[in-house]
């Protein structure tokens, strides 16, 4: 044993009581255990259930590429736990992104079994359903239980002392555990308005300072943008005076990563945890939990404000307004949907856990329904001779456009997660053989639109990208190999090549056959927005300038009503339809699986 590990265990045990000795288990342990209320509360605590509110957000939504947070859902949230039954049921009204549209959503977990019941439709055009959880999701879902609730890894410790140690033995910070500044996560956006196009954000001087002046800043001023200037906004989120203590930590074995508790070195309650994940963006990131305002429910402790941050970026704010230990449930609070039966899969699972907070925050605002957004299988239908979509299921909602050029194959739209694109690059082989990727064209830099390209440049393909997104883009593609979990990339880490589009000056791929133009475009979405066009834009690719919007409207019978302008990416597409002189047929979308004709378009700007 260590001097450092001598030294600890006689501090810790200086101010501990006779029982630690008693129970022979690890002094640190003891004293988180005591802290929240003591071996036997602890060991007696069958279940518990809180109301409150939970607040996601996620980086890279911004108006800029790459920076920028965005809180993506707020939710009221009641959530029961049965810890003797290994159980737990959370009844949630979801906000999303855009206001106004709520959604009632019920999830149920049984062991590693996960159901989801309700609204589980971001833009509510089908009904309610009932439906088996993804594996994926579903372990993302236990995983952020643990995460919340400290008392479900001191009960594991104590069941288990093996899995408990003390000290310094598990540092966070490797070379790929990539961090982020206050100047990547300013400007904050609070809000979105669909119709104009509105976004409320909280910023800083240095925002305001980069951004003034700019086109971009021009075009989205007042009454499409309100802002407050609000410096102090994220050292108030985070709080970092809870860690001006002292502390110990207590590590915990784990399947990810190992988990560290830091251990307040005075009152024993713990007010912090760390760990690594990875994230869509960044790679292997620091995930943080800070545990804040702990208050008594029966004879156990519970915190009523937790903050989850994952790369030093806000991920989850969860305010608890009541919590009840040992609360009075029946087996019926927590059955299960009868038509609906889960499939477990322990390599989805193992895939959620190391990509929980990520997949957590798209699941609230409903981008990937009730499955995780893994590896899915490949359909395609035909938009034009040698233009085909591509349709995942399970599905991560941005549907991938794919060219059939002479000599190979370009590809619109790769989404979110590389797996969606391992399974494309499958297909094309079997479908169009010989023919390799050679260009993959992303509309913007959004998450959920473009961070599945890794993949595509693994295998030779060129990125098209605005000029505005290169630095971003570089950086993407030549972040640090994932311990966590490697994609594509991390495992032929070839030089990546970026093609950038300048404001002013349309891009082509050149082909006999069928060239593709990438036409830049300004608009209030983000700075580095574009379209691709095949045969002079007889075919269009739109990314979220409106079509996939309209595809929903016209499949649901729902018209503009009298009176009432077009929504301002519609308005904003028309003008450079216009502005490159182009005659287009086929317009699709990013977030719709059915494409819309250029007289439907036309009939919904005219009314």
């Amino acid at each position: 044993m260590t001097l450092f590990r001598l030294t600890l265990i006689a501090v810790v045990l200086a101010g501990a009581s006779p029982t630690y000795a008693a129970h022979h288990e690890n002094p640190l342990l003891s004293k988180a255990v005591d802290a929240i209320g003591g071996r036997d509360a602890l060991e007696n605590l069958d279940g518990f259930s809180v109301t409150g509110t939970r607040v996601r957000y996620v980086m890279n939504q911004g108006p800029e590429p790459g920076l920028g947070l965005h809180r993506y859902s707020s939710s009221k949230a009641q959530v029961t736990h049965d810890l003797k039954g290994n159980r737990f049921r959370g009844d949630f009204v979801h906000t999303g992104q855009y206001v106004g549209i709520d959604r009632p959503v019920t999830e149920i977990v049984d062991g590693h079994a996960g159901y989801i019941t309700g609204w589980n439709d971001f833009f509510l055009q089908n009904a309610a359903t009932n439906e088996a959880m993804d594996p994926e999701r579903a372990a993302t879902t236990i995983k952020t239980e643990r995460l919340l609730n400290p008392h479900i890894l001191l009960r594991e410790a104590m069941a288990d002392g093996s899995i408990a140690s003390i000290g310094n033995d598990y540092e966070i910070g490797s070379a790929g555990a990539h961090r982020v500044s206050a100047d990547d996560i300013f400007p904050i956006t609070v809000s979105r308005f669909r119709n104009t196009g509105k976004r409320i954000i909280i910023t800083d001087d240095n925002w305001l300072d980069r951004w003034e002046g700019t086109d971009e800043f021009a075009l989205a001023v007042e009454p499409r943008l309100m802002f407050e200037t609000d410096a102090a906004w994220l050292s108030r989120w985070q709080e970092v005076d809870v860690l001006d203590r002292p502390h110990h930590k207590l590590v915990i074995q784990d399947s990810v990563y190992p988990i560290t508790l830091y251990v307040d070195a005075e009152t024993g309650r713990i007010n912090k945890l760390k760990t690594m994940e990875r994230d869509y963006v960044f790679g292997d990131v620091e995930l943080e939990v800070t545990y804040h305002d702990w208050e008594m429910s029966g004879d156990v402790r519970f915190p009523t404000r937790i903050k989850v941050s994952l790369a030093g970026a806000p991920s989850m704010e969860v305010r608890r307004r009541s919590i009840e230990a040992n609360p009075n449930s029946d087996d019926k609070q927590f059955a299960v949907p009868d038509d609906v039966t889960y499939v477990h899969d322990e390599f989805k699972a193992d895939r959620g856990k190391r990509l929980s907070q990520t997949i957590q925050s798209y699941s609230y605002a409903a981008a990937a329904r009730a499955r995780g957004v893994g590896r899915p299988e490949i359909a395609a239908r035909d938009v034009g001779e040698g233009v085909y979509l591509m349709l995942p299921t399970p599905s991560d909602f941005t549907f991938t456009l794919v060219i059939e050029q002479e000599n190979g194959v370009v590809i619109v739209e790769p989404g979110m997660d590389g797996l969606k694109g391992e399974a494309i690059l499958d297909w094309l082989a079997e479908h169009l053989p010989g023919k390799p990727v050679t260009h993959a064209i992303v509309s913007h830099s959004h998450a959920d639109h473009a961070v599945g390209v890794r993949p595509y440049v693994a295998a030779g393909a060129a990125l098209v990208a605005h000029a505005a997104a290169e630095d971003h883009w570089k950086a993407v593609l030549n972040r640090p190999e994932s311990v966590l979990l490697p994609d594509a990339l991390d495992r032929n880490p070839v030089p990546a090549t970026v093609i950038s589009v300048t404001a002013d000056q349309p891009f082509v791929i050149e082909d006999d056959v069928r060239p593709v133009t990438v036409y830049p475009v300004q608009c209030r979405h983000t700075s580095d927005m574009v379209f691709a066009g095949l045969n002079n834009g007889e075919i269009m690719y739109l990314g979220d300038m409106y079509i996939g919007a309209l595809a929903r409207r016209i499949r649901a019978g729902t018209q503009r009503p009298p009176g009432t302008p077009p929504f301002y990416s519609a308005v904003e597409l028309n003008a450079a339809i216009k502005a490159y002189g182009l005659e287009p047929s086929i317009l699709v979308g990013s977030h719709d699986s059915d494409t819309v004709s250029f007289e439907q378009f036309k009939a919904y700007l005219n009314d």
